[in-house]
């Protein structure tokens, strides 16, 4: 990310974020909505171009504007704050805290798993934590919702966590002023960089699989790379487990 362009993009992703506010005050007003959602098209083809994923969905979105129910626009809203979230916290440019102080970790033996659309790894590395290491891995979606915000339910279950392992796949086509490539999902980032703060860089490890482009603003994580299968990295997981003192239950 260009420093210098980092200031305009954020005030950008704000200025969407509070349109999106007013809509979701009053949804009936019909006239408040567009204002969020092209706002943050413009804002995210800035950061991924014009052909990633999420920006195309964006783009649905306006063009079918009348036809998004209350629970999409919300759904749209809470991913789209997400990514302003963690533009926020690799700029330093929190509007309330400007730089994030890692906590000391919870006791216990949760490790939180974070992925994208890998399932089949992320459930390999969860067992290989549980039976190989005795510990207790956290996966999103093993996890009963209760109704809750997406981002609520999050950080219910990362706060009780001492160690994240973040499954880096290439599931986003990235097209912007230069040749494609491939990079995680944005809430795999967004999610590594909310553990990153809490934790600090020690407990966070990135396991990386081949053909996946890493943004350099989390090129200072810790990361195994990995071709297929991230069973074949288990002496590298343990390093990265007994550095921190994990310890079997």
């Amino acid at each position: 990310m260009d420093n210098t362009e980092t200031p305009v993009l954020i005030e950008k992703f704000r200025s969407a974020h509070s349109a999106g506010l007013r809509a979701l005050e009053d949804f009936s007003k019909k006239f408040h909505r567009r204002p969020f959602l092209r706002r943050a098209h413009i804002a995210l083809k800035m950061l991924y171009g014009f052909r990633a994923p999420v920006v195309r969905k964006y783009s649905d979105a306006v063009k079918n504007l009348w036809d998004v129910t209350e629970e999409q626009y919300h759904a749209l809203f809470l991913e789209f704050k997400h990514i302003l979230n963690y533009l926020e916290f690799v700029s330093g440019q929190e509007a309330i805290n400007p730089r994030s102080q890692a906590s000391p970790p919870p006791a216990g033996n949760n490790v939180f798993i974070i992925h994208g659309h890998d399932e089949t790894n992320a459930l390999r590395l969860r067992n290989l934590l549980k039976e190989q290491f005795g510990l207790n891995p956290i996966l999103m979606k093993r996890n009963p919702g209760m109704s809750r915000a997406l981002l609520e339910k999050f950080e219910d279950l990362a706060s009780t966590s001492s160690m994240a392992f973040a499954v880096i796949t290439p599931d986003d086509e990235i097209v912007n002023h230069g040749p494609a490539y491939f990079q995680a999902r944005s809430n795999v980032i967004f999610e590594a960089g909310w553990f990153v703060g809490r934790l600090g860089i020690a407990r966070v490890c990135l396991l990386l699989k081949d053909g996946t482009n890493v943004q350099s603003d989390i090129d200072g994580i810790s990361r195994i790379p990995f071709r297929d299968n991230i069973e074949e990295k288990v002496l590298e997981i343990k390093r990265e487990l007994d550095a921190v003192g994990m310890r079997r239950a």
